[in-house]
């Protein structure tokens, strides 16, 4: 993806912060494992996939998830830096149902209906608008009949007003969450050279045009936004 002015490349961020990834996730996404049990909450339960694919894996948090709800199921990992998928293969080292695939979200290629569900968690924010909406019709594609596509993610508020604000009490929250203002820098530093925040109206609106059945958003917290859409 085009880089903004000055800026390392998404992978290039990820390789360097691919050791303390999941601690800083933690102390910088308020109510993380809130966002992972509603993820969940809501899909089907007569949903049993076979095969999965996982868009952003990070270091393996929503894997290590979806392998507890899902564990005979096939998953397909894909990440951009490959240092982060070396923590995440070495993470479930044991497993044989992984499938790593390191790769930019624009260049992937899947057959048509070849997975019955597709999750993701705080990644798609990192390509921009144009290219959200292009990957959103085709995970369409690549879901079965009343497949579901299941994410959370940061969004950009309605107004910049509200945008703002959500980033204030950001700021507060992840100080109570044990960060200081070192790894609070960190974060808009990343946020301001890789991040490309979409509305909730804007990515519904993808959606529908993917022609996705059902869509709702099931979830929100300041930037945090979960959101279900059903083949």
């Amino acid at each position: 993806m085009p880089l903004k002015k000055n800026s390392k490349s998404v992978k290039e961020f990820y390789d360097e912060l691919s050791g303390e990834y999941t601690s800083l996730i933690n102390r910088c996404v308020p109510r993380y494992d809130e966002l992972f049990s509603t993820l969940f909450f809501y899909i089907p339960e007569n949903l049993k996939p076979k095969k999965i694919l996982e868009l952003g894996c990070g270091t393996g948090n929503l894997t290590q998830k979806i392998i507890e709800k899902y564990p005979n199921a096939e998953i397909f990992l894909v990440d951009i830096s490959d240092e982060i998928i070396r923590q995440c293969k070495k993470r479930f080292i044991k497993n044989k149902n992984l499938n790593f695939i390191n790769a930019d979200f624009n260049d992937l290629n899947f057959k048509n209906e070849d997975f019955a569900l597709i999750v993701s968690s705080i990644a798609i924010h990192h390509i921009k608008n144009k290219e959200k909406e292009i990957l959103f019709g085709k995970v369409r594609k690549w879901l079965q009949k009343s497949g579901v596509f299941t994410y959370f993610d940061q969004f950009k508020g309605a107004t910049d007003e509200i945008y703002k604000k959500n980033i204030e009490k950001w700021h507060e929250e992840i100080i109570k969450l044990g960060s200081d203002e070192k790894d609070w820098k960190q974060w808009m530093k990343h946020q301001d050279e890789h991040d490309y925040h979409a509305t909730v109206a804007e990515q519904i609106e993808w959606l529908k045009k993917a022609k996705f059945k059902t869509i709702d958003v099931v979830w929100r917290y300041l930037l945090w936004t979960v959101v279900y859409a059903q083949k």
